[in-house]
């Protein structure tokens, strides 16, 4: 089963997928590059996915919504490790000329 609404082009069509207080995962099937990029920037959702599902995540990218779908700090890859690192910037002279 899916569920369609009807757009009259692709602006109503970004606006209609942003319209909403969700933002976990959005896409879009295409064949125009511009359309592709555009969408990738201006979705509002955690996860932006262009001619593939919107179900399942890769475990070495950050995971996390937008909006209602929110909650928290990404999780997963890079964001990962600096949520549970401690960041700190130490100098030490030896002594000698700088």
């Amino acid at each position: 089963m899916a569920a369609l609404i009807r757009a009259r082009n692709y602006d109503e069509a970004l606006e209609i997928a942003n319209d909403t207080p969700f933002g976990l995962s959005s896409g879009i099937c295409t064949t125009s590059l511009n359309y592709a990029s555009h969408f990738k920037r201006n979705a509002e959702a955690g996860m932006v996915m262009v001619n593939l599902p919107t179900a399942g995540v890769d475990y070495h990218v950050p995971f996390g919504g937008r909006k209602g779908s929110s909650y928290g700090s990404r999780e997963q890859g890079r964001y990962a490790a600096e949520f549970y690192a401690t960041v700190k910037t130490a100098y030490a002279f030896d002594g000698g000329p700088p």
